[in-house]
């Protein structure tokens, strides 16, 4: 026990003097992340509290309706805890920059096992355990459940933990065994990002929003008779449900013999987890430290290509451009994101593809405008978290090298300039081909076509030069992580500016397009206060899309021209 506390000692250690630096800066930083994560937590509070009432409310089947929500509840944060140990335990077991000193020291396999253990469960499961609790507490309040209830569930959580942590660690040592520690950490995330966006698609094209239609009542009596997938008596989230239903539901099962089978498994997988690592660690250890291999950036052909492609452009943008281009290649930890823009374009062009106008009771001409322009900023936001994952941390990406850049004979100027234009074509394509499709798709007017593209393509100068100025204001070159960019204060200011510019454009547009359709609604001609009107808001709009693609930029400059390596 002396060995477990003093390797766990020293990470919290380590925790507590990170937290410590920073001052006020860092006190505004979890202001803000405290924040951000409390209305997270009440709004999922919120939305479970209304849908398990309404639930509640319905008779015959509401309880089932209830019961198997809170079995799909339980599968999910299985699934995710799995996927979480999984990644964490690659991270703490293998890659962690300490294991080249842990393991030259004499410590017993058991106790360094059990730390890594203890380590790998928290990290992985504090923000599925934060998240989780209100969607429990909204099932409590509902039903109106006792102190038993509450009780039962921290019985409940804790093996259920257990068993996702085993199975975790064991899957990543056999695993490592096989393969290349940092070529297996892109196999998995590459084939997680892929199964995530096929069972999304998948999902979402068998249209669930059927389901609330009355027209398809049977159809919908059916589906819940016959749904057995999260109702299997061989997962652990499962026999959780079970163990707690009684609790909320009155259904009279044998609570505590889930419980004892749940404490079983979890503490049977802890000893296999301890078993397996004896026997294996070191050699796939040994395995872990092989290098990765960037074949795709070594091929001639490619490197041909891609210089021929910019060859028109000046030598040192080119010569920027070209090395970002190489980077992004060589990391493949980018590369998934690729899949997420792809099928959130997907899905967001068919959400439009099947509305059905025809129900509505508003004029169809009307509505169809009327969600365009709504359409108009929804575009704008999706595009303002893609520029949050790929256009802020441009900058950033430049790492510890940035002081040769710096160094070098090439501008400041030059270089932020041109990861701005290089961004700002990536964000325009996916933008324009949002608003147009779904436009085209709506019927909307000619005239609400123009005004959509034209619009989005303004914010998107906006969006990017915000992007890069914010990158350049808060860099980050010493995270091990891309990912780590993007959610630290940084990101989250450069969002909340970024979402607060594109309400703004919308805002100061949705009087004019009002006024417009109003005029064709009703076939009277605009009169000349309602031009000016029209006139002066988009002028306004215009001049803050000007302020949002200059300012950024040059605050990002002069912060860059501070910086000391």
């Amino acid at each position: 026990m002396d060995e477990i506390k003093t390797l766990l000692s020293a990470k919290i250690r380590s925790y507590k003097n990170a937290s410590q630096r920073g001052g006020k800066r860092k006190l505004l930083r979890a202001i803000i992340f405290f924040s951000m994560a409390l209305l997270f937590w009440l709004g999922t509070f919120f939305v479970f509290f209304k849908v398990l009432s309404y639930f509640s409310s319905i008779e015959v089947i509401g309880t089932l309706l209830s019961s198997k929500l809170l079995s799909m509840v339980f599968l999910t944060f299985f699934s995710l805890l799995i996927f979480s140990n999984v990644i964490t335990a690659l991270s703490t077991v293998f890659l962690s920059d300490d294991l080249q000193l842990l393991n030259a020291l004499p410590l017993s396999r058991p106790q360094f096992y059990a730390a890594r253990f203890i380590e790998t469960t928290v990290n992985s499961s504090w923000t599925v355990l934060f998240f989780s609790f209100p969607v429990f507490l909204a099932y409590g309040m509902v039903y109106s459940a006792s102190l038993s209830y509450y009780l039962t569930l921290a019985g409940v959580i804790i093996p259920f933990l257990l068993i996702a942590a085993g199975a975790g660690i064991m899957l990543i040592l056999l695993l490592v065994s096989i393969f290349p520690a940092r070529r297996l950490k892109d196999i998995i995330l590459l084939v997680s990002i892929v199964l995530v966006v096929g069972v999304f698609l998948f999902i979402r094209f068998l249209q669930p929003e059927r389901l609330v239609d009355p027209e398809s009542f049977y159809l919908v009596m059916d589906y819940i008779s016959n749904l057995k997938a999260p109702t299997s008596p061989i997962i652990p989230s499962q026999w959780a449900v079970n163990a707690i239903a009684p609790f909320l539901f009155d259904t009279g099962e044998d609570w505590w013999l889930f419980i004892l089978v749940l404490w079983s498994t979890g503490l049977a997988f802890v000893v296999m987890g301890e078993w397996l690592f004896e026997r294996i660690y070191y050699d796939a250890w040994s395995k872990a430290q092989e290098a990765k291999t960037a074949r795709l950036t070594r091929s001639k052909l490619m490197n041909r290509l891609i210089e021929l492609l910019f060859k028109p452009l000046p030598s040192q943008i080119r010569v920027v451009i070209l090395k970002d281009l190489r980077i992004f290649l060589r990391d493949t930890n980018q590369w998934p994101q690729l899949f997420l823009i792809g099928a959130l374009i997907i899905i967001y062009i068919y959400n439009f593809s099947v509305l059905p106008l025809e129900r509505s009771p508003m004029p169809t001409f009307y509505l169809q405008n009327l969600i365009s322009f709504i359409n108009l900023g929804l575009a704008a936001f999706v595009i303002a978290a893609v520029a949050v994952r790929f256009t802020f941390p441009s900058i950033s990406l430049e790492g510890r090298a940035f002081w040769i850049l710096k160094s070098s004979p090439l501008k400041l100027r030059t270089l932020v300039w041109s990861k701005f234009w290089v961004n700002f074509f990536f964000l325009l394509i996916p933008a324009e081909l949002l608003i147009i499709t779904t436009d085209l798709l709506m019927n909307a007017t000619p005239f609400m076509i123009w005004l959509s593209a034209i619009t989005i393509a303004g914010m998107t100068f906006g969006i990017t030069s915000l992007g890069i100025g914010f990158g350049a204001c808060f860099p980050r070159f010493n995270v091990e992580n891309v990912s780590q960019i993007s959610t630290g204060f940084g990101g989250m200011l450069y969002m909340i500016v970024a979402i607060s510019f594109v309400g703004l454009v919308v805002i100061l547009e949705a009087r004019p397009v009002y006024l417009f359709f109003i005029s064709k609604t009703r076939g009277f001609p605009l009169t000349g206060v309602e031009h000016l009107e029209i006139m002066g808001l988009f002028t306004i709009a215009f001049l803050l899309n000007i302020l949002a693609f200059i300012v950024p930029m040059r605050l990002g400059l002069k912060k860059l021209a501070t910086i000391e390596m």
